[in-house]
């Protein structure tokens, strides 16, 4: 085993260096101590120390010779060695001298290098400084050059690249707590530029809302020719509805695009640049708020002291809405050219504000105002302002509601200006027929309102005498400014039409009633047949006006109802001048009952007259007058009326002169005198040659026939009767026969009379003559 070891460690001495050969000594010695085999180990080891002498001792013997030469050879190296050490040594002696020198100019060049990059250093050092205050004054350079964003930059670079190299020099610290000044340096300047900018624009944005309501006008303008063509776009559609809109986008130019607009936004875009890099939008967006508002307050209060409609002057009324427009328009160009800095609530908000100034301002101009056409005026440019404003997504109720209040108070007044004109038209009136000297004037005429001329009188010449007097065509013609006006107020409403058509319709009859019929009516009352003639004449026509005023105001009407206005003045009128037809019946026949109070009968004449009364002369005279002069010219049924109405009259007060109950007796002579005055009336009636107006004396003329006829008892044949006296009442009969047989009988009575008197009794004691008159 102790062999084995030394082997062991034999071969692993020749495989390994000696550090292994520890490491593996160690194991082996510790396994002999632990085996307690060191004497047996010891003697191997011996054994194996001498044989591995003799094996050296044997390689020894073998190359002696070349041993010998090799330390023959060993011993001149040496020799060789020694000399060169000496060479050696005198050099290093040598080097070290030129190295002590060397040293020194290698710490003189240390020193220089060291110098030199100190100076390098510096130099740079200086440079950056140089650049680093150069930068620092650039920022005023920028500034005063208006390039504020340049100089924001420039203060991020100082503060952010920069400082951080030279920020161990006491001015490099100094310009770190000046970096906050210079961004509101900065920011101050650009704010002062912004607000220079606000208040250079007022003229421009006056320019620019100048041609955005005259764009407005075209466009009312452009509408108003579109809708005329089309009922349904007229009632349907207004300005700035979706069909509207469509129609005029192809014709709508950016107003930014006008020559006459110099708007440049720079300032305010490139200041909310600068706030947004410093990250002050809001206060921004805050301070801006309040700029713009505290502007619209001052250019309205400025406008408020010298806004005054008293003058009927609406320059400096119409140059506030130009104003307010570009205003606003400036606004929404802003609105929706950024981004989280307007919103469109503001917007509404701030309009609200401006509206209720401009409430309160023409509240307090038009307080006063009674000139219906300033109040047009005012509408009109309201209306474009309105639609102008809502093209641009304003609100307007506010404004709309305004338009309906001065729309009620324009009524009053239009109706106030126009019931003063007509009231003078029909007080002044001559109410005498209208003459026109020439075709212009009868073609103008035919423009106030339309009329028809019978066939005969259209081929006259000139001069023409009208039927109407001149208070017709008048009125008319101030009726349709009324009603246009009316409209031309109305128009481009979009809310409250059928309101307004009423109220339309309202005022003008109330004009019509109130203002002219009211007049007529009351000159009925006075006793001049010629005027009254002439009044129902102009109610026939005013009556046919009202149906084109009707037709008028359906067609111009602002809603799609299509139902016919109806005015009530029409029934009116067709009423009054049945009242007036009466008045001239109750005139004629007071003036009848005048002349017949003159009428003076003998009952007992001891003969008959020779011609008829002279009371009927008269009489007839005033109604041929009448009839020939004072009402020639009313309509051929008017006058059938008139007539028929009269002559009854007059049938009935002879009649009841005839069978006057106070009187007892009568006699034949009587009855025949009177049958003379009937039958001159008679052969007056026969004039007319109207059948219906000869009727009238029918039962007066059958009563006195059956008087004077020789067999009176013929009435009492039914036949007879029904075809000759049809008319007659039985108690008319009863009483005149009673009048007759009463009367004194002359002594000389003839056989004829006498006969006559046998038959008026039988008449009487018939049966069917007191059954008729129970």
């Amino acid at each position: 085993m102790a062999e084995f070891d030394i082997q062991q460690l034999v071969l692993v001495s020749d495989a390994t260096n000696d550090a292994e050969n520890l490491e593996h000594l160690g194991p082996t010695m510790k396994d002999v101590y632990r085996n307690n085999k060191m004497k047996p180990f010891l003697d191997q080891l011996g054994m194996f120390i001498r044989r591995k002498e003799m094996e050296i001792e044997k390689m020894c013997n073998s190359n002696y010779q070349e041993f010998v030469q090799s330390v023959d050879r060993l011993l001149k190296v040496r020799q060789g060695t020694v000399d060169l050490k000496d060479k050696i040594h005198t050099l290093n002696t040598d080097v070290q001298l030129a190295g002590k020198e060397l040293t020194a100019k290698k710490r003189e060049l240390v020193e220089s290098k060291r110098i030199q990059e100190n100076i390098a250093t510096a130099t740079e050092t200086l440079k950056t400084c140089i650049h680093f205050l150069d930068l620092a004054n650039r920022v005023n350079v920028q500034v005063e050059a208006r390039k504020y964003y340049s100089a924001l930059r420039i203060v991020d670079e100082i503060q952010v690249v920069h400082l951080r190299s030279v920020i161990q020099f006491e001015f490099a610290r100094h310009m770190q707590d000046c970096v906050p000044i210079l961004q509101h340096a900065i920011k101050d300047a650009v704010t002062t530029e912004m607000k220079e900018w606000l208040f250079s624009i007022r003229t421009s944005q006056k320019a620019m809302g100048k041609l955005a309501m005259d764009r407005m006008s075209a466009r009312q303008q452009r509408w108003r020719d579109r809708s005329s063509k089309g009922f349904k776009l007229k009632t349907s559609h207004n300005v700035n509805s979706a069909v509207e809109a469509a129609v005029n986008e192809e014709s709508e130019i950016d107003i930014l695009d006008a020559d006459q607009v110099k708007i440049d936004f720079k300032p305010l875009y490139q200041c909310l640049h600068i706030y947004d890099e410093l990250g002050q939008r809001a206060e921004f967006r805050s301070n801006y708020a309040e700029d713009r508002r505290a502007q619209a307050k001052l250019t309205l209060s400025s406008m408020t002291s010298s806004f005054n409609l008293k003058d009927r002057n609406t320059d400096n009324f119409e140059s506030l809405l130009q104003d307010i427009v570009g205003f606003f328009i400036v606004e929404y160009i802003i609105l929706h050219s950024t981004t989280n800095f307007r919103t469109q609530a503001q917007l509404d908000e701030l309009c609200d504000l401006v509206t209720g100034l401009l409430l309160r301002m023409l509240s307090e101009g038009l307080e006063k105002c009674n000139d219906p056409d300033m109040f047009l005026n005012v509408k009109l440019l309201l209306m474009i302002y309105i639609q102008t404003m809502e093209s641009y997504s304003y609100p307007v109720s506010k404004l709309n509601d305004l338009l309906l209040t001065l729309f009620r108070t324009y009524a009053d007044q239009l109706e106030t200006k126009f019931s003063a004109n007509f009231h003078k038209l029909v007080d002044e009136d001559d109410y005498t027929p209208m003459l026109v000297e020439n075709q212009d004037e009868y073609n103008l005429l035919q423009m106030s309102f339309r009329f028809r001329e019978e066939r005969s009188a259209a081929r006259q010449g000139f001069p023409r005498t009208l039927p109407f007097s001149k208070v017709v065509p008048y009125c008319c013609e101030d009726i349709k400014q009324f009603v246009t006006q009316f409209y031309r107020f109305v128009e481009g409403f979009n809310q409250e039409q059928s309101e307004m058509d009423e109220l339309v319709k309202d005022s003008l009859d109330t004009l019509l009633i109130q203002h002219v019929h009211s007049v007529w009516l009351k000159k009925l009352e006075s006793r001049n047949l010629s005027q009254i003639a002439q009044i129902i004449i102009n109610l026939e026509y005013f009556q046919g006006a009202c149906t084109d005023f009707e037709q008028m105001m359906t067609e111009l009407r602002s809603t799609s109802d299509t139902t016919k206005i109806s005015l009530q003045a029409t029934g009116l009128f067709r009423e009054t001048r049945r009242s007036a037809e009466n008045r001239i019946s109750e005139l004629v026949n007071s003036k009848i009952d005048d002349i017949l109070e003159l009428a003076e009968y003998e009952w007992l004449p001891s003969s008959v007259q020779e011609m008829h009364s002279m009371y009927l002369q008269e009489l007839v005279s005033f109604l041929e007058v009448v009839m020939s002069a004072t009402l020639l010219n009313l309509p051929e049924s008017i006058k059938t009326f008139v007539y028929y109405d009269v002559l009854e009259h007059l049938a009935n007060m002879l009649h009841s002169i005839f069978t006057d109950p106070n009187v007892k007796h009568i006699n034949q002579n009587f009855v025949a005198t009177f049958n003379m005055d009937v039958s001159f009336l008679e052969k007056f009636v026969a004039t007319f040659d109207n059948a219906n107006v000869a009727m009238t004396f029918l039962p007066l003329r059958q009563l006195i026939t059956l008087l004077l006829s020789e067999n009176t008892e013929e009435y009492m044949d039914p036949q007879i009767r029904s075809q000759h006296y049809a008319q007659v009442k039985p108690e008319d009969v009863t009483r005149m026969l009673e009048k007759l047989m009463t009367a004194p009988v002359a002594a000389a009575a003839t056989t004829q009379e006498k006969t006559k008197r046998r038959s008026w009794g039988k008449v009487l004691e018939w049966g069917g003559l007191k059954s008729s008159s129970s």
